[in-house]
């Protein structure tokens, strides 16, 4: 159908045969239109130069420039628009991007502790929480003040408390549990006067930190971390410090403490499961040298030779092994002669302390005054003691009883 109508409209429109026909029959009637059209021409050049001459065509273009220039600068405008969206969209999948990465790290799972009796559970070790304050310290300092004044100026008087494992290894969040650790020690230690040494391991601690200086299921220190202790107090007193890197050691295996056996309940009558799971282990070392070891042990009246390390502890109580736990008194006799000789005031934190003493001093009079019987200023005013540590943890001077106790060997 299109072919026969598209043929068709081309030979009735287009022949020229029948165009040059209609003309030969009207020449009259086209000169007439010839004279119209010239007529036409004149009058339309005669307009188009009026408005030449008085700038129409200017005014009209010039418009037309200056509204196509507007619609340029629009779109431009629109562009650079889009393109800060674009950038702004770009940066806010950015930020995004980095905000959904910080939600991520803050979203990670943080080890939760939690209290089992009064031994608080963090990261599958036991801790102590220090509940102590200046005032309750302040007893305390009298007492340690009033050792000093008895010895007499001759005497050197060293005192040292150890801050709890919480202080090193719980995050900020569960040390707010309690107190300030080092404000009470602090505040402890300016109170006791310039004429006693004190001793602040509180430092050497944080540097070892992430080492193996605490027990996990025992509120001590191991004898790792006594020791650094004992380099502290090794300075105060202007001797050299042995080193543990010669010494031989030997290690008790399976140590459940007193941070375990805390935890005892009907119950749970072998203690908290996580601290049963996680044993500690007990290292010692061997110091050089030959020394005489006579021990006054709880229930004797008299008493006898023992080696300085009770090699045969076991079980909960494997930290006996240091000079055989907290009993009256240790006294151990070496073949230096420095002319020096050290009584040591201690709680339990002592016990791993004492044996590297035996390496600087002729005596070694270990005094524990939770089971001492006697007056100790009178001992060391008698045997002419050159140097006096009071040692313990921090918790015993937060501790009324304890207080009473030192009291009762030095009145």
């Amino acid at each position: 159908m299109r072919r026969s109508s598209y043929s068709s409209y081309s030979t009735r429109s287009y022949s020229s045969g029948s165009y040059r026909r209609r003309n030969r029959r009207n020449d009259g009637n086209g000169k007439t239109v010839v004279i119209i059209i010239l007529i036409c021409i004149i009058v339309l050049g005669a307009a188009a130069g009026a408005c030449a001459y008085f700038g129409v065509f200017d005014k009209l273009f010039g418009a037309k420039q200056e509204s196509t220039d507007e619609s340029s600068s629009a779109s431009e405008v629109q562009q650079s628009s889009e393109k800060k969206e674009e950038s702004s969209a770009a940066a806010g999948s950015s930020s995004a991007q980095e905000s959904e990465s910080s939600a991520e790290e803050s979203s990670k799972p943080e080890l939760s502790g939690e209290f089992d009796e009064n031994v608080f559970i963090y990261d599958k070790q036991g801790y102590q929480i220090f509940y102590g304050t200046e005032d309750t310290t302040a007893s305390y300092a009298s007492a340690v003040s009033s050792i000093k004044k008895s010895v007499g100026k001759d005497v050197n008087v060293y005192a040292m408390s150890v801050p709890t494992h919480s202080l090193f290894a719980l995050p900020e969040k569960y040390k707010s549990l309690g107190t300030d650790e080092k404000a009470v020690l602090s505040s402890m230690y300016k109170s006791l006067g310039k004429d006693i040494k004190t001793i602040d391991v509180a430092a050497s601690l944080e540097k070892h930190k992430d080492e193996y200086i605490y027990f996990g299921t025992d509120h001590n220190w191991t004898a790792l971390g006594a020791y650094y202790g004992y380099v502290d107090f090794c300075k105060a007193a202007g001797v050299e410090a042995i080193d543990i890197k010669k010494l031989s050691t030997g290690t008790i295996k399976g140590f459940e403490g007193s941070l375990t056996a805390a935890t005892k309940t009907d119950k749970q009558p072998d203690g908290n499961k996580v601290l049963l799971e996680n044993p500690d282990t007990v290292t010692y070392y061997n110091i050089p040298g030959n020394r005489t070891c006579t021990l006054l042990e709880n229930g004797k009246s008299e008493p006898e030779e023992v080696p300085m390390i009770a090699t045969f502890a076991e079980g909960s109580n494997s930290y006996s092994a240091f000079i055989w736990g907290n009993n009256p008194y240790m006294h151990i006799k070496t073949t230096l002669k420095t002319g020096r000789k050290l009584c040591i005031i201690k709680d339990s934190y002592g016990c791993a302390f004492a044996p590297f003493t035996t390496a600087n001093f002729d005596e070694v009079y270990i005094v524990d005054p939770a089971y001492y019987n006697g007056n100790v200023i009178d001992y060391i005013k008698k045997n002419k003691y050159t140097d006096v540590l009071i040692i313990n943890s921090i918790m015993t001077p937060s501790t009324a009883i304890r207080t009473d106790e030192l009291k009762t060997i030095i009145d």
